[in-house]
């Protein structure tokens, strides 16, 4: 597979995680079978990525997962597989609100405009 439809299907398959985990309250609301499979597919493909592509997408990467961290940090104990395999792939670990990325979407726009 060339590395730019690896970048590609491995953010894609992030930011869908993100959408998927945002603002849910419970396990209820997830599929935990799926999540326990997507995580681990994440943390392999995460794992065929040449060290120089992680060296320009971790800090993008980092804001993502850090912002599905939070939104599973209302339902999972720190200790839990799902949560230990995100961090696996995370470079920089932050406290942040899931809805940080419309803030900084809200802030471009109006500073652009």
């Amino acid at each position: 597979m060339h590395i730019f439809t690896q970048i590609y299907e491995f953010s894609s398959s992030i930011g869908a995680l993100e959408g998927y985990v945002y603002q849910k309250k419970s396990m209820d609301e997830m599929d935990p079978k799926a999540l326990d499979a997507w995580t681990g597919n994440l943390v392999d493909a995460y794992g065929l990525l040449p060290d120089d592509v992680l060296e320009n997408i971790q800090p993008s990467l980092d804001l993502t997962l850090n912002r599905a961290i939070s939104s599973f940090d209302v339902i999972l104990t720190e200790d839990h597989e799902i949560l230990k395999r995100l961090y696996t792939m995370v470079g920089q670990r932050k406290t942040v609100s899931p809805d940080d990325f419309q803030k900084k979407k809200w802030f471009q726009k109006e500073n652009h405009e």
